[in-house]
């Protein structure tokens, strides 16, 4: 007991260790530069194949490698030995989320941080990674909640602007709103798209139903993002 204890106070010398204050500073500075890399693809991507998983991996991978190079330093044995465990690892089925290939990977370094005796570095990487992963699924961080929904509506051509008609009912159900599209189907009427950030999402069919009362509007079709899917 005594000698595992110790080990986790780094006086254990047949054990060469990083001193615990350069090596959380190292992970937390990792953790920092992750983010800003983070923030700045969220900021930057506009294609529609957006995922919140793989921005918040953006963010936890350097503190897992930041990790992983801790261990290898001044160890050729260390270094060979993980590229051991990664040429034995394999899987049947193929990782569809980044956030997967993550906890993996996190695995694998704290395993080797245990085997090769490094329990310092391995206790400090579980509470740095496991606090940080905490982090990004209490914030929701990645997400971006620009709208919550899509509005079709087909409308009769009349003397009163379709945009006078649907201005109102969108200002009461939605925070924010803005056409997506209009398409004339025939000389009596067009289809116009909108996205909605709604303001309760579970009222729904009220904006429904208040749409419907309408005699402008023939028929409307609304969904609602559940944010369980990443678009």
């Amino acid at each position: 007991m005594d000698q595992f204890f110790d080990i986790l106070t780094l006086t254990n010398p047949s054990v060469t260790t990083t001193p615990v204050t350069t090596m959380l500073l190292s992970l937390l500075m990792a953790c920092a530069l992750g983010q800003v890399i983070g923030w700045v693809y969220l900021w930057t991507h506009v294609s529609p194949s957006y995922s919140k998983s793989f921005t918040a991996s953006l963010v936890t991978l350097p503190v897992i490698v930041c990790l992983m190079m801790i261990l290898m330093a001044g160890s050729t044995a260390i270094a060979f030995g993980l590229l051991a465990v990664f040429a034995v690892v394999r899987f049947r089925n193929v990782l569809k989320d980044t956030r997967d290939t993550s906890f993996i990977l996190w695995a694998i370094v704290e395993g080797m941080g245990v085997g090769t005796l490094h329990y310092a570095e391995a206790i400090c990487g579980l509470v740095v990674v496991g606090g940080l992963i905490g982090y990004l699924w209490y914030s929701d961080f990645g997400s971006r909640h620009q709208f919550d929904a899509m509005l079709s509506v087909d409308a009769r051509q009349t003397t009163v602007p379709i945009d006078e008609v649907m201005a109102p009912i969108l200002n009461r159900h939605a925070a924010k709103w803005k056409k997506s599209g209009n398409q004339q189907l025939t000389q009596l009427g067009s289809s116009i798209g909108y996205q909605l950030l709604l303001r309760d999402p579970s009222r729904s069919d009220e904006l429904r139903n208040e749409l419907l009362q309408s005699d402008t509007i023939e028929q409307i079709s609304l969904y609602v993002n559940d944010f369980q899917s990443e678009t």
